[in-house]
């Protein structure tokens, strides 16, 4: 199946990013709040610092709120860099059978 740029909608590029970013983003998160259990003063939070469990705690409850303001930002440059492409011609996608 070929999709043509023009017809990917907002929405599921979104959808798209968010899936990427987010899982993506979560093996790093998860690395990262592992680590603040054995490292002190590794999440800072306000003014006070977190490491142990409250660190572990705190960076998971930190990632959604990453992963999506990174996919939305990176949404809008997807947005405008496939305007001005579109304007000119139009990206193949290709999928797997």
């Amino acid at each position: 199946m070929v999709i043509d740029s023009k017809h990917i909608t907002k929405k599921s590029l979104f959808k798209l990013l968010l899936a990427g970013f987010g899982i993506g983003s979560l093996l790093l998160w998860l690395l990262f709040s592992i680590l603040s259990i054995f490292v002190g003063g590794s999440i800072d939070m306000s003014i006070e610092s977190a490491s142990g469990l409250a660190g572990f705690l705190e960076t998971l409850v930190i990632w959604p709120f990453f992963a999506l303001l990174w996919a939305a930002f990176i949404l809008l440059f997807l947005i405008l860099g496939l305007a001005i492409v579109n304007r000119f011609t139009s990206l193949n996608i290709e999928t797997k059978n």
